[in-house]
């Protein structure tokens, strides 16, 4: 038997080292590797079963495929690799013969983290001039936020929170999305710290402190309250706020108006917590405080956070944790941007819906994610999937939602089947990612994937021949914050890099801005504002968030026996519309309708509607709960805004 080091690369803040034990060539289990600071050698449920479960699923896609039946119908038949990229390449040629080379979009994401899985494909891309598109589903919001206030968006290191007295998680289920820093959350109270989560739904987060179940949508009403009642009972940091900030004047004007009774009567909290909260802050130093990335996935979602994050300036501190994946790692490099010879067309990933049945598309190659399953609008987006003329190649795992739809499906292998190297968003470890087996039937990682395609299309660049090890150890020499070398990082599994220092400020000023000179050149308040979501016409704001079993829509089709689409509503929401526990109900809004069985939950506060994304509409009832999310966008970077859905939830008579 022989052990391999190997790392969890799903879209999830942990980011889990791993060791991996095989023989005669098959994974026989895997474990958390017990060396790792924050992983702490055990794996969530989602990836504890990962090998029985997951690689060795007889679901899994072995071949290339060619569809034989409708789109839709998920029917195909087997094929060759070189039939697919003889296939693939005709298309392309096809579309780029009209001098339409801009109508070819990838749409990679984050199914797969690796630096190489994730970015060395976009070389293919880059080389043949097509469009890209913009990651706006996510945390983009939050991350322009912190740009307004710090130039970048360096984040605080989560093993900083072991010394914290106050430790905050907002909008974030950290026992289900995060459970390692909920361990690590765990141990700060075991040394003292105060913890709170402050959240609309009660999450099993709070069981280890207090929770403030705030009324959705005014947390940056809230931070404003906090920030007048610190500045006007003189508990703020006045020498770091003169030393290290700018703008203040103003945004003491702006707060002045928060007055704790207002704070309390929008937010839905009571004036005691709204007082004993910022005077923790004040007095409970340093803080800790981790804001979740649905906090930012709403039309305010960008202001909000960029509000929350002015809060450690008032009490002397730099920083709050969100993203640090402000790393400094040449990512042009790995995609091959100076390959593309023409202009490159941009597009919004949260409206992909319009932009295929807008016909600005008409082919789409699609790895490392799952957007008729993720990306809002379903309705729209399958329209547009639908369409004679639109061509797809989708490279997965399994069988999809969206692979359903394909022209061309790529067997793709897991990351126990490939090489790689992972940088976490969360903590400051790299990670090396072995090839513990061979590749299981003919799947192909997106490297070995693209650099064929490549090759087939008749691409001489030497680029697109760069070796995976070459690729990396020149990204690593590249950047300051990594001070070892990839042989060393694969003999120990995982070393941690250097952090960003939290005090390298990168705004015009220099200094944290509380008046921020970056939004204003941007068309956007200078100053923090808030203005009040809500909708006339459906009454109930819907909240999406991650199950504990599952990440976005990985791993619905082995556990979805565990995971059944259930909407959760309130008792006196339930109530009002004659809805029994346990029954179907329909929900309904402009996007159109979709039936689910309803939960009464003491959990979700009145007003609310409360859904798990990742059950595929396939395995479903034939729709996701992303049928009805909104697909507008924000003001911040263009960014999703799901939690800013409202609908009805009806009895089904």
């Amino acid at each position: 038997m022989k052990s391999v080091y190997n790392v969890c690369p799903r879209d999830c803040y942990d980011t889990c080292s791993i060791i991996t034990n095989v023989e005669d060539g098959r994974i026989v289990n895997i474990g958390g590797n017990p060396q790792h600071p924050v992983t702490q050698g055990f794996l969530c449920a989602k990836v504890g079963k990962y090998a029985k479960d997951f690689i060795y699923s007889d679901e899994r896609i072995k071949y290339p495929m060619k569809r034989v039946g409708k789109k839709g119908e998920a029917r195909f038949k087997r094929i060759s690799w070189d039939e697919a990229y003889d296939i693939i390449c005709d298309k392309i040629r096809d579309v780029q013969g009209n001098d339409s080379y801009q109508k070819i979009l990838q749409h990679g994401y984050f199914g797969h983290m690796g630096l190489l899985n994730r970015h060395f494909s976009q070389r293919f891309f880059n080389a043949i001039n097509t469009s890209n598109i913009v990651p706006t589903i996510c945390s983009l919001a939050g991350r322009v936020a912190l740009k307004y206030v710090y130039g970048n968006f360096t984040g605080l290191d989560p093993e900083d929170m072991l010394d914290s007295k106050l430790v905050i998680f907002w909008g974030l289920n950290s026992m289900w999305s995060n459970v390692h820093g909920y361990s690590l959350a765990k141990k700060a109270v075991k040394n003292g710290a105060k913890f709170i989560v402050i959240d609309p739904i009660e999450t099993e987060s709070a069981k280890i402190g207090k929770h403030l179940k705030i009324n959705p949508s005014t947390d940056g009403v809230l931070a404003l309250g906090i920030a007048n009642y610190l500045i006007s009972n003189n508990l703020y940091d006045k020498e770091f706020v003169e030393n290290n900030t700018s703008g203040f004047d103003k945004f003491k004007e702006t707060a002045e108006k928060y007055t704790v009774k207002y704070v309390s009567e929008i937010t839905g909290l009571i004036e005691g917590d709204i007082i004993e909260l910022a005077k923790d802050m004040s007095r409970l130093k340093p803080n800790f405080l981790h804001l979740g990335f649905g906090l930012q996935k709403q039309m305010q979602g960008g202001e909000i956070v960029r509000t929350i994050a002015l809060l450690p300036a008032l009490t002397g501190q730099y920083r709050i944790h969100y993203s640090n994946s402000d790393r400094d790692i040449d990512l042009p490099y790995l995609q091959g941007k100076h390959l593309a010879t023409k202009p490159q067309k941009l597009f919004n990933m949260t409206q992909l819906g319009k932009i295929v049945t807008n016909d600005e598309i008409s082919m789409l190659f699609v790895y490392g994610s799952n957007p008729l399953n993720t990306c809002p609008n379903q309705g729209l987006l399958e329209k547009g999937f639908m369409r004679d003329d639109f061509f797809m190649v989708v490279h997965d795992l399994f069988m999809n939602d969206t692979a359903r739809f394909a022209d061309i499906v790529l067997p793709s292998t897991s990351f126990f089947e490939s090489f790689d190297v992972n940088v976490c968003y969360y903590h400051n470890y790299m990670a090396i990612n072995n090839k513990a087996i061979d590749n299981v039937g003919e799947s192909k990682s997106n490297y070995e994937a693209y650099h064929g395609l490549a090759q087939r299309f008749g691409l001489k660049d030497e680029w697109l021949n760069e070796s995976e090890v070459d690729a990396l150890k020149t990204v690593m020499n590249k950047s300051n914050l990594i001070d070892f070398t990839l042989d060393e990082l694969m003999e120990k599994g995982f070393i941690k890099m250097k952090a960003m220092p939290v005090n390298d400020i990168k705004t015009p000023s220099g200094k944290i801005e509380f008046y921020s000179q970056f939004a204003e050149k941007d068309g956007i308040s200078a100053l923090p504002v808030y203005e009040e979501d809500k909708n006339v016409k459906y009454p109930l704001r819907l909240i999406t968030g991650n199950h504990r079993l599952s990440t976005h829509s990985q791993f619905h089709n082995i556990i979805k026996d565990r995971l059944t689409p259930i909407i959760q509503i309130s008792e006196t929401d339930a109530v009002k519309r004659s809805i029994k526990d346990g029954e179907k109900v329909r929900l309904r809004n402009d996007q159109g309708e979709m039936f689910m069985n309803a939960r009464i939950s003491t959990k979700v506060p009145d007003g609310v509607a409360l859904a798990y994304v990742g059950p595929w509409a396939s395995l479903a009832e034939g729709k996701s709960i992303n049928f009805l999310t909104t697909d507008s966008v924000q003001s911040y970077g263009g960014n999703s805004a799901y939690n800013s859905t409202f609908l009805e939830v009806e009895a089904v008579n």
